[in-house]
């Protein structure tokens, strides 16, 4: 891989054009403003009550001696969810940095609560054998509660995903921004969430993780995502969670009669 000088982390913008242009030169963007206040309070109320519900359940993803939650398969709890992973912005950020038609590779949210502490920082494509000639994956991690210092926001290293090794540690800084903030992290991007130091404030991030589509995804979405769900899916849908045919990949007895025969 080439390297190249460090870059500053990108600053918070509104503007589409120049949040591709930082997710390019420095493998992630902060692209404010994307969700509205009435979707910000559905989506916290209903990770709040799946987190619940999982906990209640024994079926919890609890982790960080009790302070952080994930929860797994949003894309069965929701059409909420859905409209998440298909948000027009998202996908124009995710052609970006891996080219047509994306999959859905997964749709999880964590929430750090106080105390809990820093991810082991890596790389989001960790499982394809170097050398990377670009990115196979790629987040978006949707700010539902303000990112701060303080309460572990996502931390970054600005143009480690041009680089072959990991960077020092002091190269990483926190990506910072106000609930509907889009952050973007290029797959090949040194990152981990930071370690919430707070006395009483819980943040959710709603991660979109994406691959391109002759990628595995993370989650088989065949057997991962209920029947009901599969059955309401739109074509298009189907297409976005990897369910559909595309380029004699991923065909069910042969590819479909109408395309040309060799």
């Amino acid at each position: 891989m080439t390297t190249a000088a460090t870059p500053p982390l990108p600053g918070l913008t509104d503007d589409l054009d120049t949040a591709q242009k930082d997710l390019l030169e420095t493998g992630c963007c902060l692209l404010t403003g994307v969700l509205s206040d009435g979707e910000l309070t559905l989506l916290r109320e209903r990770i709040a009550a799946e987190a619940a519900a999982d906990v209640a359940q024994s079926a919890d993803h609890v982790y960080a001696a009790g302070s952080n939650q994930r929860v797994w398969s949003l894309f069965n709890r929701g059409e909420e969810f859905l409209r998440l992973a298909e948000h027009p912005v998202a996908l124009s950020l995710m052609e970006t940095v891996l080219g047509p038609d994306p999959l859905v590779s997964n749709l999880s949210a964590n929430i750090t609560g106080p105390g809990g502490t820093a991810m082991v920082p890596h790389w989001d494509q960790f499982w394809a054998d170097r050398p990377w000639p670009h990115a196979f994956a790629a987040h978006v991690i949707w700010m539902i509660d303000d990112f701060t210092e303080e309460n572990g926001a996502t931390l970054v290293a600005p143009g480690s995903h041009l680089r072959s090794e990991p960077p020092s540690s002091d190269a990483l800084a926190p990506a910072v921004g106000p609930a509907g903030t889009a952050m973007v992290v290029d797959g090949r991007l040194w990152h981990g969430t930071g370690a919430n130091r707070s006395s009483g404030s819980r943040r959710t991030g709603v991660l979109a993780y994406y691959c391109r589509p002759y990628i595995r995804q993370q989650e088989n979405m065949v057997l991962s995502m209920t029947p009901e769900v599969q059955k309401g899916l739109s074509p298009d849908r189907r297409k976005l969670f990897g369910l559909e045919f595309h380029e004699y990949l991923n065909m069910v007895g042969g590819p479909p009669r109408n395309l040309p025969r060799y």
